[in-house]
């Protein structure tokens, strides 16, 4: 294992030699996620601004995560399929057109309608900036090309929470108009810079194409696990859009102080992980998915000890952030390396499925749990789902590396999934 001060220059020096293609990417998809800020308030939206009941806000944001379930698995084919471009300017222009409507609605079917399809598209870039990161960045600097847009992301979601705490209170409406323009700022840089147009950036076509669809991807066994497991952490993560803004209103907190814990959540992220790079470079993926799961887990358990505290809910976020940044800048990688190469868009695309999933499930979580036992029982499961993820995480870490071994005795880099 390299120090890390070697490991650190060497990070360096792999981000400067990132293809142009890729640091565009980033800037798009940067663009794009600074104007995620509906999501977040979306809960807020339905109860403060169109009077809904906190059960009819439940079931129309239940109604957003089956779309968001849906919308990748079909996004990552489509990426496959019709080619990374294309994808990228159907989704962006598409959730843009929606997020311009939904201000108008306000029947529940409507409501409804209007938050399914947010979930359908809105997601819907995210197979295709993962796969078109495999395509542009050659196979020694990937991991790093993932933490990069994952960094950048972030950044992008800072800008969000700036821009929730500003309009959050008393213009709320207008972050659907910010969230519109950003979708749109992306689809025009896919446009005039001509993303996804390379040679090396094409859905593959070879004859292997029409052997690995989605009937092959449902007998990959550690795929599927792993699948299940991030599923377990995305219903502890997702409790910071579902669960935790509800409660800090039951706490008697602003709409604002949901934006500032966005925003202390997006300055962890930029902040921890370039910190944690070099550590991350030096280990196992899937072990660092699963600290990041125990972490996650133990930060929203602390929510506990925080409540009708603003003080006390920022601390318990840069704990749960720190887990974040563990987990979400590695899974990618194992799903990279999972994937066959005519299927990384599909790959991504079932990957991120679990995201819509968790956004399904978490909803119902905290509803019947604020129902049941308050905010307290949304943490305490949390701990505990937290806990499992880390512990099934290990196990498959373990699962992996004894099969490589056995199938690849002469090669030890094939056990690092």
């Amino acid at each position: 294992m390299a120090p890390e001060s070697s490991t650190a220059s060497t990070d360096r020096h792999a981000t400067a030699l990132l293809p142009v293609p890729f640091w565009i990417l980033v800037v798009g998809f940067t663009l794009c996620r600074s104007g995620c800020v509906v999501v977040p308030f979306l809960s807020l939206y339905l109860v403060r601004h169109q009077h809904v009941s906190a059960a009819d806000a439940a079931q129309i944001t239940a109604a957003f995560g089956g779309g968001w379930l849906i919308g990748p698995v079909v996004a990552g084919w489509c990426a496959d399929r019709i080619g990374r471009r294309h994808t990228l300017l159907l989704t962006l222009s598409a959730v843009a057109a929606t997020y311009l409507t939904l201000p108008h609605l306000e029947t529940m079917p409507a409501l409804s309608t209007a938050a399914c399809a947010v979930g359908l598209l809105f997601d819907g870039p995210r197979p295709a900036v993962f796969a078109l990161v495999a395509d542009l960045v050659p196979p020694g600097d990937r991991s790093r090309g993932y933490a990069r847009i994952y960094w950048a992301s972030n950044f992008g979601a800072g800008v969000a929470g700036g821009l929730g705490i500003m309009l959050a209170d008393h213009h709320i409406t207008a972050l659907f108009y910010v969230a519109a323009a950003s979708n749109l700022a992306f689809a025009a840089t896919v446009l005039i810079c001509r993303i996804g147009t390379g040679p090396h950036e094409q859905p593959h076509r070879g004859p292997t194409v029409g052997r690995r669809g989605y009937s092959a991807l449902l007998r990959d066994g550690p795929f599927l696990a792993l699948n299940g497991l991030s599923l377990l952490y995305l219903c502890v993560y997702q409790q910071v859009l579902f669960g935790l803004p509800v409660a800090m209103n039951h706490d008697g907190l602003s709409p604002s102080a949901v934006g500032i814990i966005s925003l202390i959540n997006a300055i962890g992220v930029v902040a921890f992980q370039p910190l944690l790079q070099p550590w991350i470079g030096t280990r196992a993926p899937l072990v660092v998915s699963a600290a990041g799961a125990g972490i996650l887990g133990v930060g929203m358990g602390g929510n506990l000890a925080a409540q009708q505290s603003l003080l006390g809910y920022g601390i318990a976020a840069a704990v749960w952030t720190l887990g974040e940044v563990l987990f979400f800048s590695t899974v990618m990688t194992v799903v990279e390396r999972l994937a066959p190469i005519d299927a990384r868009g599909r790959y991504a695309g079932v990957w991120a499925s679990m995201m819509g999933l968790s956004a399904l499930i978490a909803p119902l979580i905290s509803a019947a749990a604020l129902h049941t036992g308050g905010p307290a029982l949304i943490w305490t499961a949390s701990l505990i789902l937290g806990t499992l993820a880390a512990a099934g995480l290990l196990t498959l870490n373990r699962h992996i590396t004894e099969t490589s071994r056995t199938r690849h005795p002469a090669d030890p880099a094939s056990v690092h999934v």
